[in-house]
């Protein structure tokens, strides 16, 4: 028979079944071949297993847009790394990922790591290391990238070259750092180290530039000194120049959830700071290469980050709560709307709430003596109301204000002490609309402006108290400091509901000294420090942010979801829904 293959060739195949070859004893070439079919064998059960145990590992997160600011040959690179079979992976304390492989070329070793989490929000974070060493000559390139729930990319990336010759070490370094619009700002420094046995002595200077003119300078000195576990440093460091800081924020704070960005311009005159630290090593270090040290498989801090959202929907009792004031006013008019004259005389509050957000306590006492004018006015119409507020004062007043937070994870305490002498003058106006009922709850729209100038000295004291479970950290750290400041600046708001958008501007100029300490344990290590410094700068910029009242929102969806109407949420209102529905269907079909 005839048949035509598939390369168009024609062969002749009969029907007769083919002679059954004679057996032989197997030939070398047979036996050859059948060890080298068992190697493919094998090699293709080991790929096998290869690639489950790689679907067992865990992924990496790396998105185009992490990768946008990089150049094509690092974007390759981390690609490779996020995918390699032979890469060795880590899982973090905080979940996110590590994968860390090492290559030779001759003389040089090259070692690349890296780290990648995803939030709960879709979030991202990226860090690409790479380190690579010839003889006494190392060059280690590092970029970091991260995205929020928008998608707005912030990254960075540096490079620096480190030589080593007998006791000495020289390093050079550029930082490249690319905000959430595209803006790029450089660092240039270079720095220069001895080592002589237990002792170190580096010398360091770094420039900072941009596309806008800006250009921030600092220099340090520093000696490092080691007794066994015991490693004391002490600093002394300068800077000044301009320096511009755009930056994308997110977050959630007292029953909101905001995003916004900003736009900080710093101008330092004078700045120069001198700092000590002491810190003995109780046990080993236990830092991974996450982006936290807290455990993300921590079921109490799950918890309590749930409680903290239902706490912000009211899930909280108030349990204290009182104010007092002993201001005693005269004013020289007569004017019910406006206010001419002195206050003198003493207030304060104190409130504690428990809740599903732990126990919250706040405490607050001020003194004040001032001379004052004040004016206001409103008016009612048929869409709404407006108001207004302008006043002047020359004021000085001494406070104390004190808050605590007790949750599953640790204690977060802090007070804060001031003296101040200021003039200021400000004027606010509000318009807001009729309000409206939506799922039970009033709802308006608003508009609100702010300007306010003031000049203002001042005497401050704070101190914090820190203890954590996760991670394990026990800090008490203080700051004393004195400050003179002048300031400008302007706030417009608007609101409609539960949505509002805020945009500020503000311009400063003012001299501070100030000194900090610290002491406690975080990390395996018992820390001693504190620094002095003085400051002298101008300061310019301006933010805007969204804000969601998560609060209200809460209370407009059990206003939705209790629809038998008996001021809670179970099963009922379940039952109460689909019967509701069953209604409307019949009602709809005429049956």
């Amino acid at each position: 028979m005839a048949l035509i293959d598939n390369d168009g060739r024609r062969m002749l195949r009969t029907l007769r079944p083919a002679p059954k070859p004679e057996s032989k004893p197997a030939s070398t070439e047979q036996k050859s071949s059948k060890k080298s079919s068992a190697k493919q064998e094998q090699a293709q059960a080991r790929q096998s297993d290869s690639f489950e145990s790689r679907d067992k590992k865990p992924a990496s997160h790396v998105s185009d847009r992490l990768l946008k600011n990089f150049n094509s040959s690092a974007r390759n690179d981390i690609k490779r790394l996020a995918n390699s079979l032979k890469a060795a992976v880590t899982t973090n304390k905080d979940g996110s990922v590590t994968r860390s492989q090492t290559s030779k070329n001759g003389k040089t070793e090259r070692t690349q790591e890296l780290t990648t989490s995803k939030g709960r929000l879709g979030d991202t974070k990226l860090k690409h290391t790479t380190t690579s060493k010839t003889g006494n000559t190392e060059v280690k390139n590092t970029r970091t990238s991260q995205t929020d729930i928008f998608r707005r990319t912030q990254s960075t990336h540096s490079r620096e070259s480190t030589f080593e010759r007998g006791d000495t070490k020289q390093t050079k370094g550029r930082t490249e750092t690319t905000d959430h619009r595209g803006g790029k700002k450089v660092t240039e420094s270079q720095s220069k180290t001895v080592t002589q046995g237990d002792h170190s002595e580096s010398t360091s200077r770094s420039t900072t530039t941009d596309k806008r003119g800006n250009k921030a300078w600092s220099e340090s000195s520093s000696t490092t000194d080691t007794n066994g576990k015991t490693t004391t440093t002490r600093t002394a460091t300068r800077s000044g120049g301009t320096e511009r800081t755009a930056q994308a924020t997110s977050g959630f704070a007292d029953g909101k959830y905001s995003v916004g960005q900003s736009v900080d311009r710093k101008n330092n005159l004078f700045n120069t700071e001198k700092s000590f630290s002491k810190e003995k090593e109780v046990r080993p270090s236990s830092q991974d290469k996450g982006f936290t040290q807290k455990q993300k498989s921590d079921k109490l801090g799950n918890l309590q980050t749930g409680g903290n959202a239902l706490a912000a929907a009211g899930a909280k009792k108030e349990i204290a709560k009182g104010e007092f004031n002993n201001v005693k006013e005269h004013n020289y008019v007569k004017d019910p709307n406006s206010f001419v004259g002195t206050r003198v005389g003493t207030s304060g509050s104190h409130s504690v709430t428990i809740g599903t957000d732990g126990l919250n306590a706040s405490f607050n006492r001020e003194a004040k003596a001032g001379v004052y004018a004040e004016t206001k006015g409103s008016t009612k119409g048929k869409y709404g109301e407006a108001s207004y507020n302008a006043g002047a004062k020359a004021e000085a007043k001494a406070s104390v204000d004190a808050k605590g937070k007790l949750d599953l994870n640790g204690l977060d305490a802090s007070v804060n002490a001031k003296a101040s002498a200021s003039v200021e003058a400000s004027a606010s106006g509000k318009v807001q609309s009729k309000s409206v009922k939506v799922a039970g709850v009033d709802v308006n729209a608003s508009a609100e402006g702010k300007v306010r100038a003031s000049a203002e000295v001042s005497a401050e004291a704070t101190g914090k108290v820190k203890v954590t479970r996760n991670p394990p950290t026990a800090i008490a750290e203080g700051t004393v400091g004195a400050s003179a400041v002048a300031k400008v600046e302007g706030e417009v708001k608007v609101s409609a509901g539960p949505f509002s958008v805020k945009g500020s501007a503000y311009a400063s100029a003012g001299a501070e000294a100030k000194a900090t300490g610290v002491i406690g344990y975080e990390d395996g290590k018992l820390k001693l420090g504190g620094s002095v410094g003085a400051a002298l700068g101008l300061g310019a910029g301006g933010s805007a942010t969204v804000e969601v009242d998560v609060k209200q929102i809460g209370e407009m969806a059990k206003n939705t979801a209790d629809v038998n109407h008996d001021g809670k949420l179970g099963l009922d209102d379940a039952k109460a829904a689909v019967s509701k529905a069953k209604d409307k269907v019949k009602h709809f079909f005429g049956f």
